[in-house]
C-alpha cells in the first residue's frame, strides 16, 4: 500500500533529459552550445541543482528532438517527427484554463502558494519554472503539457490503479 501523495511529474526530469541527450550522443557543452544559454546549464539540471523554466524545456527539446511534455513531466511519447513546440500562448490558455474552472487570478495564486503578481505575470505571458506549472496545472486539473506547451489533450485522465470503483446492486445488473 502506498501512503502520502505521488511525486511530482517533473521530478523524473533530470533522468529523462539525461537519457534525451545520451540518445543524441550529445554533451552537456554540445547542447547548451546549440541551445544558447549558461555553460553550466544542463549539467545542473541533470543534477537536480536548477529547475528550467517552461521556456527552457522547449529548447532543450528542440535540440534533443523530443517532445517538451514528454521531458519536463514524461507525459507522451518521447520522440517527435513534427516541429519544435513552444510555450507561446501558455498565458492564454492559463486565463482560459482559470475563467473554464471559475477561479480567480488570487484563487489560483493561492491554491499554487503564489503571490497573485507573481501569478499574473505568468497569465501574461510570462516564464515560469515547470514546477509551478504543475502545480497549476494541477489546481486547474488540466494537463501540465497541454498548458505549458499547447501540446496533447487538455484533460489528462490517469489510469485508476487499485481495485475497480465498487458498484451497487443495481449497477451490476
Amino acid at each position: 500500500m502506498v501512503r502520502g501523495r505521488k511525486n511530482p511529474l517533473h521530478f523524473g526530469l533530470p533522468a529523462r533529459l539525461r537519457k534525451a541527450r545520451r540518445t543524441a550522443e550529445l554533451t552537456p557543452n554540445a547542447v547548451v552550445q546549440q541551445m544558447g544559454g549558461d555553460q553550466a546549464l544542463v549539467r545542473e539540471i541533470e543534477d537536480g541543482q536548477r529547475m528550467p523554466t517552461v521556456g527552457t524545456i522547449a529548447r532543450l527539446a528542440a535540440v534533443l528532438g523530443v517532445m517538451p511534455a514528454w521531458l519536463a513531466y514524461g507525459i507522451g511519447e518521447p520522440s517527435t517527427d513534427q516541429k519544435p513546440a513552444t510555450c507561446h500562448g501558455m498565458g492564454a490558455r492559463l486565463q482560459g484554463a482559470r475563467l473554464q474552472a471559475g477561479y480567480s487570478k488570487a484563487a489560483v495564486a493561492r491554491l499554487v502558494d503564489l503571490s497573485p503578481s507573481a501569478y499574473a505575470k505568468i497569465e501574461n505571458g510570462g516564464q515560469s519554472g515547470v514546477d509551478v506549472i504543475e502545480s497549476v496545472a494541477k489546481a486547474l486539473r488540466v494537463s501540465p503539457g497541454w498548458l505549458a506547451f499547447g501540446l496533447g489533450p487538455q484533460v489528462v485522465t490517469s489510469p485508476r490503479r487499485g481495485r475497480p470503483p465498487a458498484q451497487s446492486p443495481a449497477d451490476a445488473r
